[in-house]
């Protein structure tokens, strides 16, 4: 009988077969160096300046923001005040006017100035020798004068384009 031996054909062919697979198993199982990582240095400077910079621009604008609403609230004061002042100025321009109607006007003066209204005896009329007249002077500048003076100029420039 045969005896079992490592050359048989069948040995050959589970060898051909199977042992490239266990070769790249192998190869797999080999150590892999880890790669290096970076050591962390904490945060960045450029990054807490920027951060520092939002920080400062936001707290700016918080503070334009309470001064416009400030000065809103003061311009609106103060046109409420103008409101008030004008209705105020119009009530003492009207009292003003019914103030000033002559019959008032005639009891304070003769009841107070102890004034009296005049007597057609005291009345005088004046005649004037000459009647009034209004003459006219002349300017020295008419529109013949100013029209003439055109054409002199235009006509001068005329000759000096020619």
């Amino acid at each position: 009988m045969m005896t079992a031996s490592r050359e048989s054909v069948a040995y050959k062919q589970y060898d051909e077969r199977f042992t490239p697979a266990r070769r790249e198993e192998r190869r797999d199982l080999r150590a892999v160096p880890t790669p290096r990582r970076r050591k962390k240095s904490g945060v960045r400077p450029g990054v807490i300046v920027c951060i520092g910079v939002l920080a400062v621009a936001a707290v700016y604008i918080l503070f334009c923001q309470m001064q416009l609403t400030q000065l809103t609230a003061e311009v609106s004061a103060q046109t409420d005040r103008l409101d008030e002042l004008t209705a105020e100025s119009v009530s003492l321009s009207s009292k003003q006017a019914h103030s000033m109607d002559m019959t008032q006007v005639e009891e304070y003066a003769v009841q107070n100035l102890g004034m009296v209204k005049m007597d057609s005896s005291q009345i005088e009329y004046i005649e004037l020798v000459n009647p009034d007249s209004v003459t006219v002077a002349e300017s020295g500048v008419s529109l013949d004068a100013l029209f003439a003076g055109l054409a002199r100029s235009f006509s001068a420039v005329v000759e000096y384009i020619r």
